[in-house]
């Protein structure tokens, strides 16, 4: 009784770290489809930087829309993915400060090709059916044999 005791405190000590560990750490999005990633710096007339601005990201084609939105960080700096290759703009609100930006993106050679839909779910399906196989197998092999005098199993 007491191992089993200061097993579930020792886990769920490990869980408490855990959750600790990762609430401390920066979230960071990871787009798998992105062909680039794009980093601009948004800055004042003067030179300053437009620290914690509002960030709006238009796409290729679509400048009345916002692609996506954020917030730059206290050097200016704001990054996103674009899956598009073409002419995508950026624009950063603080006060009174609107800063603009326009950034060619993609037109030369690629060295490495974007992960395809297609793999990606047919290497988590496949993930998927060795998983439950390896779980019927393990199964089977608990069953218990039938030992003599009890009535033979069925199924």
């Amino acid at each position: 009784m007491q191992s089993v005791l200061s097993l579930r405190l020792g886990q769920a000590a490990l869980a408490v770290a855990l959750l600790m560990a990762l609430w401390s750490m920066p979230a960071a999005a990871v787009d798998l489809f992105a062909l680039h990633t794009v980093t601009v710096q948004f800055a004042t007339s003067d030179g300053k930087p437009i620290a914690d601005a509002e960030v709006r990201v238009f796409a290729p084609g679509a400048p009345s829309r916002p692609a996506l939105t954020g917030r730059t960080d206290s050097t200016g700096k704001f990054e996103f993915s674009a899956n598009t290759d073409g002419l995508w703009s950026a624009e950063a609100h603080a006060g009174s400060e609107i800063a603009r930006v326009t950034v060619r993106v993609g037109g030369g050679t690629e060295a490495s090709e974007p992960l395809s839909p297609f793999w990606l779910i047919g290497g988590l399906l496949l993930l998927l059916i060795l998983a439950v196989a390896y779980r019927v197998a393990r199964a089977r092999s608990r069953i218990p044999p039938n030992r003599p005098g009890s009535p033979p199993r069925t199924g």
